[in-house]
């Protein structure tokens, strides 16, 4: 049974003239009764319509389906006002959910639909489309002409508004919501009656935005893919705790809930956490009115287990209490809404409800009678001390459960400010054990922090490097490059690398290596540094000859390979054998074009030897710097290396006469940003949500 699809045939006749106003009426009418029918076949059943216009009707409607990209329901959104007017008149929910969303033309239009009027004062609002249809009511998102902005109109569904416990229940949901007066409860505008039938509505501000458990369904959809980090949770687990902060205000006003779960949770376009639908809220200190248990369902969100369960118990299965699923409604009070906290959090930290069946006495049957699925069985990554968070919210026995609302958010938070805690112990272990000069800089020229191996290598105090622009550090000569590099990243540049020389306490400068990345919002930059002024003093001395070169790169840390004017290796030291894994038999006479040489781009791509640096500098007689290879020795291992080559010129200073490549071992530097970047990221994350807090 496909609704748009049914309801689109109807809409495309009516357009085409195959139907008339009245018969299209009558047919969708019919429809609501004989769904497991397609709609065509009761016409032709009915002798409405022939073979013939069925086919001409279909092949619109496959025209359309492939104009909206199979989408039925866009395809609906093109009939007339009219037409969505009196579907949203038949009393049927799977034809009000296919209406949710579809607007309604800026043409003036009354307040309400077919039969329907709003009296009086209440000409101020206009219908612009249905937004939501539940159990007793249904939600349009109107237009209030007085104010000149959108609301949420809510009224009771035309099949329910002859009920007077249905009223009552309505009236009630708009009373309790108008007196919680919470930044995470929606605020009530007006509760009027409508003058010709004297039906409710009330008006409250309209939040745009998704569903909690929409949020969390689609984080739990994308980590699946991406072996998302628990750090990316964070803003659900501070919405949480705003949810449970909304509940405690309510029970301080002595009202439950009874009916929480992420779908009643809306997290707004602009920061907003919402709880909506009090429509079974229950002042916990009246006495048990028998007509609750006349429930009628609100709309399948899983199925029908996420429908509140109609003469049996009060809320949704799937995140129903085993109080409430037993229909002991003498027991159900603030550790019920306790519990559909914790079902909340379950769903956060899963991307489903602690419960699940084929039907709702199925899952009724497990909520009082099975324990939830542990959340680090369908997701390892959980934290141990979460799980048992949540685990306690949903204990079976209610006074195991949290004592309040407020007692699980302060859990909640206990354990993020823990986390917080140890992360930041983390980081300032890494910050200080780092071989490598890391730091934390910002736009405005100044470093924000450093760690001790800028105090080892420029002999500088942390404070006295803190306390000056780190321009006044750099050589005259790199100030205007190092500006330059600054301003790349500011316009949007993801990471950069490049030299510059740094001034010593003594006076004397240092060439340091540089990889940074930027912080935009932040408008601050993640660096790391390393010294390189003995491999800057050996290139140096390279050019003034080879001997004097050979007694140089024997001690040096990075690897040094000398080619000839053919592209063959004439001379390596040991640290070059030593990085590539390969003797100096293994490595000398080969060349650049040699195929046993395997190696790889960043991005894991084959490294063609014509494009190897030493290659191209022999080809132009251009120097190549910070060329980043992964290469792969005998044994398999992978070790990346970043390589400059300088041309040696022949003793007139033109004549290319040769080739130095000198390369070092980064694969302990890339191991180590990548360490830095994850830490940036998180502690970038932690400050958002310290300024939110």
């Amino acid at each position: 049974m496909d609704t748009d699809r049914n309801l689109l045939f109807a809409v495309l006749a009516l357009q085409a003239d195959v139907l008339d106003a009245n018969q299209f009426v009558q047919i969708c009418t019919l429809w609501t009764t004989r769904k497991q029918t397609p709609l065509a076949d009761l016409l032709i059943e009915l002798g409405w319509i022939t073979p013939t216009d069925r086919a001409d009707v279909d092949r619109l409607l496959e025209r359309k389906l492939r104009r909206h990209c199979g989408d039925a329901r866009a395809g609906l959104a093109g009939a007339g006002d009219d037409v969505k007017r009196t579907l949203a008149a038949l009393r049927d929910d799977d034809i009000q959910r296919s209406l949710c969303d579809l607007p309604l033309s800026d043409a003036p239009t009354t307040i309400v639909t077919i039969d329907q009027d709003l009296s009086a004062a209440h000409e101020r609002y206009r219908l612009t489309r249905l937004h939501a249809s539940g159990g007793i009511g249904r939600v349009w998102l109107a237009r209030d002409n007085a104010f000149g902005r959108n609301v949420a109109l809510k009224e009771l569904r035309p099949e329910r508004a002859a009920a007077s416990s249905h009223t009552a229940r309505f009236l009630q949901e708009a009373r309790i919501t108008g007196q919680l007066e919470h930044p995470g409860i929606v605020p009530v505008y007006e509760l009027a009656k409508r003058g010709e039938d004297q039906q409710p509505f009330y008006t409250m501000r309209f939040v745009k935005g998704r569903t909690l458990s929409e949020v969390a369904r689609a984080w739990h959809e994308g980590r699946a893919r991406t072996d998302g980090l628990m750090l990316d949770l964070v803003p659900l687990l501070n919405a949480f705790v705003t949810v449970c902060n909304t509940i405690a205000y309510a029970h301080s006003r002595g009202v439950i809930h009874r009916d929480l779960k992420g779908g009643n949770v809306v997290l707004g376009d602009f920061g907003e956490v919402v709880v909506l639908d009090w429509g079974l809220a229950k002042l916990v200190d009246r006495p048990i009115d028998p007509e609750e248990w006349l429930v009628v369902p609100d709309p399948a969100v899983i199925g029908d287990v996420a429908l509140t369960v109609q003469g049996q118990a009060i809320g949704t299965p799937a995140y129903m209490s085993p109080e409430q699923a037993s229909g002991r409604l003498d027991l159900i009070d603030r550790h019920t809404d306790t519990y559909g906290l914790g079902a909340i959090l379950y769903e956060i930290l899963t991307g489903q409800p602690p419960f699940s069946g084929s039907d709702t006495h199925e899952v009724l049957r497990k909520v009082r009678e099975e324990q939830p699925q542990a959340p680090r069985e369908l997701w390892a990554d959980v934290p141990p001390a979460l799980e048992a968070i949540c685990l306690r919210a949903l204990a079976k026995v209610p006074e195991e459960r949290f004592q309040s609302a407020s007692e699980l958010a302060t859990a909640v938070q206990n354990w993020q400010e823990v986390e917080r805690r140890e992360a930041q112990e983390e980081r300032d272990r890494f910050f200080t054990v780092s071989l490598d000069m890391l730091c934390i800089a910002g736009f405005d020229n100044y470093f924000k922090r450093l760690n001790p191996a800028f105090e080892h290598t420029l002999g500088f105090t942390v404070e006295e490097m803190l306390s000056q622009p780190f321009l006044s550090f750099v050589h005259p000569d790199d100030v205007a490059r190092t500006i330059n590099e600054m301003q790349g990243l500011a316009a949007g540049a993801e990471t950069i690398s490049f030299e510059n020389r740094y001034r010593c306490k003594d006076g004397s400068y240092k060439w340091l290596q540089w990889t940074a990345t930027a912080y935009r919002s932040r408008e601050l930059v993640y660096a790391a540094a390393r010294d390189i002024t003995g491999r800057k003093q050996a290139e140096e001395a390279l050019r003034k000859g080879e001997e004097r070169y050979r007694s140089v790169i024997a001690a040096m840390q990075d690897g040094i390979l000398i080619l000839d004017i053919d592209g063959s290796i004439r001379a390596c030291n040991a640290s070059a054998e030593r990085i590539l894994g390969l003797s100096a038999d293994q490595i000398v006479r080969r060349t650049a074009l040699d195929p046993n040489w395997k190696a790889i781009h960043e991005d894991g791509t084959p490294f063609p030897g014509e494009t190897f640096p030493v290659t191209v500098t022999l080809r132009t007689g251009e120097r190549c710097s910070d060329i980043v290879m992964g290469v792969y020795k005998p044994d398999g291992t992978l070790t990346w290396i970043s390589i400059n080559s300088e041309p040696l010129f022949e003793a007139d200073g033109v004549t290319l006469g040769g080739v130095v490549a000198s390369f070092e071992d980064i694969t302990d530097r890339r191991h180590t940003e990548h360490a830095l970047s994850e830490a940036s990221l998180e502690l970038a994350a932690l400050r958002d949500r310290t300024q939110k807090a």
